[in-house]
Formats: structure tokens, C-alpha cells, sequence
């Protein structure tokens, strides 16, 4: 079966090397020719642990093209385009529209077109008014996370997909045919309508972000009334009725899916004339956070941050080079607008070039100033007056903190992750350092 797939950015292209390793031809298609020329040579144009060695291995059945003419034929076509959220926080779904359009001339009537880009309720009916009767049309959102997305592609914890009700049976037939190496893995498939399939989407991630941003909320609580919001994300954690996931106070949330999808929600009430109360809590207090420890680490410097800090992660979470809304380069910029100087590290090498082109910009000024990015952890604390953690990287409690020690103008360090070990924090207040966590008191 030959499948096609629009869009080569993160979900795209997994979806692509993912399909062509259990066996299927592929034909990925992009307008961006330069990222396909890129492709063509072997080389993933962004970091996912493992995706290199999986496209090696599945470059005979994936054939990468900058021409939508050379999906003809396909008798799946994914589309896996952005919807990027505009000024008002609303979807924008330019990209999703241009891809059917580009694609309609080609279909014949026996085709599905299916939508893994994350679109407001009502999408997938209007892709199907669109098209008519040349194709049909299903919803399958997407679940990957960066930084472990090829392990989520082969290992999903469920599949959704969402018909029309007029579709055919053999639709259906085939959506599941594809997806057979899931079912017989025993994955939990959820076979629904567009518009429950395309909420799904939304509420899981708002629900997530709101998780995230509860944890936060009792981190301040925490710190007031003497209680360790570590402990208390464990006892929470414990109830089958909760769960652990998502429940580590830090300095917020980022990315390319929860505040673009926290937004859309927040626009998809709205639309119904339905208040919003606790999607717009979820965003506020995200984005109060990044503000509170800001504040944090001010009044430790009496309010000056004229200083030199070195800043620990760069992208928006562990494993990725992905810097969208990332809640470290909002801290860097707000440093730096309070007159300090800021050297920034990230362990992923496309992290740093990715923060790098950021600073080489000369038409965008926000990180152009203040920040250099350092290839080397040694040399980035070398001489600063504060260490900030913000990107959870276990690896932070394996470095030579005592060679850190010696390097450091101040010995201040400001854990926006709680991911540094008790152990290690004793050792460390020990050495002469000050350590600050978010809602946590050494013990």
C-alpha cells in the first residue's frame, strides 16, 4: 500500500519513517524543498532520540519529494501541517487548507485523507465539504511527545481515529489495516466521530497543562506555609485517581502543543459563548509562574540582576532541539532586561545551534543581546553569580559539582526543576552554596 504524507516537521516525519518501518511505501512530501534536499541526504532536519537510525534503516521504502505530484497513488495521505495559533489565540489553519487544496487535483474518490494536525471541533467536517466526493475524510490526532517520539509512535497508549457518518465500511477497514501492528500489540483503539475525535485532542492537553499548572499554584502555597510540594506531588501521585504524571513544580510549561492548544480551547468556548474558567486559569497561572521565580531569584540579589547567570536548558524540554515558547529563553529575556548577562548550555547540540541562529538574527533583537550559548558546561558557569536549572535533565546530578564549585563566582544555585537530588543538595549546601528549588525546602 502506498501512503502518503504532508508535512515533514516533527509529527510528519515520524509518522512517515514510523509507517515505512512497519512495512509501508511512503512518499513524504514538503514545500519546503531545502528540508526535503536535507532528508533525501539521511539527515533528520530536527533532533528525535532514535529517528536517524530509523530513517537509515527505512530509506529504501521512503521517498521524500518537494512535488505533491508524486503523491499520486497513494491511497492514505496524512496531512501533518502546523496550525499555529494567531494574535487572539485562535487556530490557524491556512497551512491544513493549502495542503487539501494542493492535494484535491490528485484524488479520484477512492481516497482518504486523513488529518493528524491538531484542528478545532468542526475541521474535519469542513475538509470534507471541501473535497466532496473525491475523497474521505478522518481524524486521527496525534500523541507524540518531543524528545520520545519514536518510542510513542511504536508504543501509543491509544490510537483515535474519527469518520463521518456516511463514510464507507472499507474506510474503516483500512484506517484499521494500517494501524493492525497496533492492534495486534493490544494498543486501545477509540473509533468515534470527527468532533469527538478532534476534542479528544484538545482535552488531553489542556488537561495535562492544567495538571502542570495546579502542581505550580500549590508550589507557592508550599513555600508560605512550610510544606515540601515534592511530598506533596508524591502523596497525590499515589491515588490511582490522580497518578504521578505531570505533577513536578517548576517554572511552567512550553512548547509547540500546550500553549497553542490551551489557546484554541480557550477560543473553541468562546465560540460557543461557554466561559472558560479553568483553560484561562491553566494559562494565567503559567504564565505568572516563570514571573514568580523570576522574582525569586531578584530577591536573593536584593533586586539587582546586573550579574552574569548561567542558564541550564535551553529548549523547551529535555531531549528535543525545539525552542518554541520555551520557558528558558522567556527567563533568559527577562534576565536580560533587568541588565544581566546571561551564558546559556543545553546537552542537545541542535538545542544550541537552534538558540545560536536566535542570537545571529540582526532583525530579532530578543536574544540578540545578553546571551552568548556555550558548547561546554565548563564554560558556561565558569565565573557567573547565580546557576539556573531550567530543563529537567536528570544528567544536571551526574555533572562535577565540585569543579562547578570552583569555577562559580557565587555559589547560588536556583533549581527551576526540582531535579536535583536531596542528596546532592545536602552536599551542596554543604560546599557553601545557596540552593533555591520551587516549593521545596532542602532537608
Amino acid at each position: 500500500m502506498k501512503i502518503g504524507v504532508i508535512g515533514t516537521g516533527y509529527v510528519g516525519l515520524i509518522q512517515a519513517v514510523g509507517l515505512a518501518h512497519l512495512g509501508f511505501k511512503v512518499v513524504a512530501y514538503d514545500i519546503d524543498s531545502s528540508k526535503i534536499e536535507i532528508l533525501k541526504k539521511g539527515t533528520p532536519p530536527i533532533y528525535e532520540k532514535g529517528l536517524k537510525e530509523l530513517l537509515h534503516q527505512n530509506r529504501e521504502r521512503i521517498i521524500f519529494t518537494s512535488s505533491v505530484e508524486d503523491l499520486k497513488g497513494s491511497e492514505v495521505v496524512f496531512v501533518c501541517v502546523g496550525t499555529p495559533q494567531d494574535a487572539k489565540g485562535k487556530a490557524n489553519l491556512n497551512f491544513v487548507f493549502s495542503a487539501i487544496e494542493s492535494l484535491k487535483p490528485l484524488l479520484t474518490g477512492k481516497e482518504i485523507v486523513v488529518l493528524k494536525s491538531t484542528v478545532p471541533v468542526g475541521t474535519n467536517r469542513k475538509v470534507q465539504k471541501f473535497v466532496g466526493n473525491k475523497a474521505f475524510v478522518v481524524s486521527n490526532p496525534e500523541f507524540l511527545r518531543e524528545g520520545i517520539a519514536v518510542d510513542d509512535f511504536f508504543n501509543p497508549e491509544r490510537v483515535v481515529l474519527g469518520f463521518g457518518e456516511n463514510h464507507p465500511k472499507w474506510v474503516m477497514e483500512k484506517m484499521l489495516k494500517i494501524y493492525e501492528y497496533f492492534l495486534k500489540k493490544e494498543v486501545p483503539f477509540v473509533v468515534t466521530n470527527w468532533e469527538s475525535a478532534e476534542l479528544i485532542k484538545y482535552a488531553s492537553n489542556t488537561f495535562l497543562a492544567m495538571k502542570i499548572s495546579f502542581i505550580n499554584e500549590l508550589a507557592r502555597l508550599s513555600e508560605k506555609v512550610g510544606a515540601d510540594i515534592k511530598d506533596v506531588a508524591k502523596g497525590m501521585g499515589l491515588d490511582s485517581r490522580i497518578g504521578n504524571k505531570f505533577l513536578n513544580a517548576g517554572i511552567g510549561w512550553g512548547g509547540s502543543c500546550f500553549p497553542k492548544d490551551v489557546s484554541a480551547l480557550i477560543w473553541q468556548f468562546k465560540e460557543w459563548e461557554i466561559e472558560p474558567k479553568l483553560p484561562k486559569a491553566t494559562k494565567e497561572i503559567n504564565e505568572e509562574q516563570i514571573l514568580w521565580f523570576l522574582n525569586k531569584i531578584r530577591k536573593h540579589y536584593g533586586g539587582n540582576l546586573s550579574g552574569t547567570f548561567a542558564l541550564l536548558g535551553l529548549a523547551f524540554k529535555p531531549y528535543t532541539d525545539d525552542l518554541r515558547e520555551s520557558p528558558s529563553l522567556k527567563l533568559a529575556e527577562m534576565l536580560i532586561e533587568e541588565g544581566a548577562f546571561v551564558k546559556g548550555y543545553d546537552y542537545i547540540e541542535g538545542a544550541r545551534k537552534n538558540v545560536k541562529k536566535l542570537v545571529e538574527v540582526k532583525t530579532s533583537t530578543r536574544y540578540s543581546y545578553g546571551l552568548i550559548v556555550c558548547d561546554e558546561l565548563k564554560t558556561a558557569v565558569e565565573g557567573v553569580d547565580g546557576v539556573i536549572i531550567a530543563v529537567e535533565y536528570k544528567e544536571w546530578n551526574r555533572e562535577n559539582w565540585k569543579e562547578i564549585s570552583k569555577l562559580v563566582r557565587n555559589k547560588a544555585l536556583f533549581d527551576g526543576r526540582n531535579i536535583l537530588k536531596e542528596e546532592l543538595i545536602r552536599e551542596l549546601i554543604k560546599d557553601g552554596w545557596h540552593y533555591e528549588g520551587v516549593g521545596v525546602k532542602p532537608k
